[in-house]
């Protein structure tokens, strides 16, 4: 028998016996092969599927940035944050000790009927102006914001609604409304609360005009124009009853319009320049004179007819590459022209009168470090008065004679935080024909979540 017969069978015999163990790996290796192309397509699908929902997102973030580009600095964005669902409660707490080397009680300024609040601060210790600040997001849809100021007058702590109002979010095309109480956007200064002033005084043309900060109970709009320099304009109704507006007014008894431009220069400056100009009808519009016929008590005097005051403001900023925490400066100035053309009369007496009031101030204030500041202030003002009687207006206490008030200020304050401020300041007033100098001593301390403010 041959040998290689063996040999052979059993290697048919091996191949043979192999072949269904190959077939079944080849299924295997089948099955897993598909296995994992269904898994790789499954996740080229969730991949397809995560990249359009960031493309989607990435697009609803582009319209959130040109919708905050397109909204005013002073309007509050929408956003989530823990207080999303209770208000944002703040407190400004202001205290002052303030020396004069003349009468408070005596403080005039010649060429103008100053009201209750626009005299000097008491003299001594006291409490200044306080606030309250209570603030949230409503909905999706408004803003709403209250403050309520608390302030010394003759010996006692009033207490005033100083702002309640809503504001609307989200409008398209840079549109905002606002309703309540509010600051009227006369001027630069005029909207910022005090606590945010440079200075511890209100200028002299607030005080001569307002009684230091014009308010508004009515309505506002504005609009930011969609261009590539900033350029707002807007206007507001209101009731008419804050001085130098005065009386009952079934309708609207005052209104405003306003445009502000500005923009950057480079890295380090930036600018605004504001134009305004507001209306108001008089309704026996008190001026209480400190003089009198024969040396009796003072003469109160009524106005009726048209105030209109015309504004002009500009701010420049300075700050290497735009960081402000280090060192800054900032100068401001603002213009005032009021015009009455009306009557003024008293009991039986009965004249004609028409008379403009006008000033302003420039102010330069430098952080030299990162928490301390020092500022200039210069004020001017005057004012002319025509009347069919002269007597009324001695009666009035408009009578300027032709004196020009003015007023010089120094101010040095200590910042050693965002939320806490010392300041010191000295005035050189000139208001009237007996100067005086007069010190404050201040402090300012914010508690609570306090938003920031506008530029």
């Amino acid at each position: 028998m041959n040998s290689k017969t063996p040999l052979a069978a059993m290697i048919s015999f091996a191949l043979f016996s192999a072949t269904p163990v190959i077939a079944d790996d080849l299924s295997d290796l089948k099955a897993e092969i598909m296995q994992m192309r269904e898994d790789y397509e499954q996740r080229i699908l969730e991949l397809e599927q995560r990249l359009q929902q960031t493309e989607t997102n990435t697009q609803q973030v582009q319209q959130q940035v040109a919708q905050v580009k397109s909204a005013p600095a002073s309007v509050p964005i929408a956003t989530k944050s823990t207080n999303s669902f209770n208000p944002a409660i703040s407190a400004v707490l202001n205290g002052q000790f303030s020396d004069y080397s003349n009468d408070p009680d005596d403080y005039e300024i010649s060429g103008f009927s100053l009201g209750e609040e626009a005299g000097l601060a008491r003299e001594g210790f006291s409490l200044g102006e306080s606030e309250i600040i209570i603030s949230a997001n409503v909905d999706q849809l408004f803003y709403a914001q209250a403050t309520v100021a608390l302030h010394d007058h003759e010996g006692e702590t009033e207490i005033e609604m100083e702002e309640a109002f809503i504001e609307t979010l989200g409008l398209s095309n840079g549109m905002t409304v606002r309703a309540g109480r509010f600051f009227s956007p006369i001027g630069y200064l005029n909207e910022k609360h005090i606590h945010a002033w440079n200075f511890a005084d209100a200028p002299l043309i607030y005080r001569g005009l307002f009684g230091n900060q014009l308010s508004t109970d009515g309505l506002k709009l504005s609009y930011v124009l969609p261009t590539d320099q900033y350029i707002e304009v807007g206007g507001t109704v209101g009731n008419g009853d804050q001085h130098p507006g005065s009386g009952d007014h079934s309708g609207v008894g005052d209104w405003l319009a306003f445009a502000k431009t500005g923009g950057d220069i480079g890295s380090n400056h930036n600018w605004q320049l504001g134009l305004s100009h507001w209306q108001a009808s008089p309704d026996d519009r008190e001026y209480s004179g400190g003089h009198a016929h024969g040396g009796g008590e003072a003469e109160s005097v009524a106005f009726n007819g048209d105030t209109d005051i015309t504004n002009l403001s500009f701010v420049y900023k300075w700050a290497p590459q735009g960081n402000f925490k280090q060192e800054n400066f900032t100068l401001l100035s603002e213009y005032f022209y009021l015009n009455d053309d009306g009557n003024l009369s008293h009991e039986d007496e009965l004249a004609s009168y028409d008379g403009d009031q006008y000033g302003g101030f420039v102010e330069g204030i430098y952080q030299f470090a990162p928490q301390w500041r020092t500022g200039l202030r210069y004020d001017w003002l005057g004012s002319k008065h025509r009347a069919s009687d002269d007597e009324l207006l001695e009666d009035a206490d408009l009578d300027a004679s032709g004196f020009h008030p003015q007023r010089y200020s120094l101010m040095f304050e200590w910042l050693p935080s965002e939320f806490s401020r010392i300041r010191a300041q000295i005035n050189h007033d000139k208001s009237s024909r007996e100067d005086d100098t007069q010190l404050f001593l201040q402090y300012t301390v914010s508690i609570g979540a306090h938003s920031a403010h506008s530029f």
